[in-house]
């Protein structure tokens, strides 16, 4: 297990802690610093960096927009999975249309998919452009565009 706790990115304010888990398994900690994006009470957050101190895991974050979270739910507590959505991403979209849902039995294999670039499903190659946790709907989300053929 680690210590985790998110920072602002705000010098002149001292980097002020937002949030902080103190018992966190090792490979989550993992995932969410591969992760690009972290919603929060309604509030999105855009990961800069991450640092280790002695005994704990740092991310430094930056507001990107507070919203109203619209969507129901993504995990149930204490069911044992770990869900992960595929949306396609779209330029200016105010919402990314659900590809498909995953449930996942451990963490090994969200993070399998996390480092991926491109995933392959419905007889097409997808390229991620961002990976997300929200902890508001308990979901980690890719958003993905269609690959382009490459020309030779």
């Amino acid at each position: 297990m680690a210590q985790l706790e998110y920072r602002l990115l705000d010098e002149e304010m001292g980097f002020p802690a937002l949030f902080g888990y103190e018992s966190i398994p090792k490979e989550e900690v993992i995932a969410r610093c591969l992760c690009d994006y972290f919603v929060k009470e309604f509030t999105v957050y855009e990961l800069t960096s991450s640092a280790k101190e002695e005994y704990l895991q740092v991310i430094y974050v930056k507001k990107v927009e507070e919203k109203p979270n619209s969507f129901s739910p993504g995990q149930i507590s204490g069911m044992g999975y770990i869900l992960l959505e595929f949306r396609e991403f779209l330029e200016e979209a105010e919402h990314y249309p659900l590809l498909k849902t995953l449930e996942l039995g451990n963490m090994q294999d969200l993070l399998m998919y996390a480092v991926s670039q491109y995933i392959n499903f419905q007889g097409s190659e997808w390229e991620k452009t961002s990976f997300e946790i929200d902890e508001d709907r308990q979901v980690f989300s890719l958003y993905l565009k269609k690959s382009t053929p490459v020309k030779a």
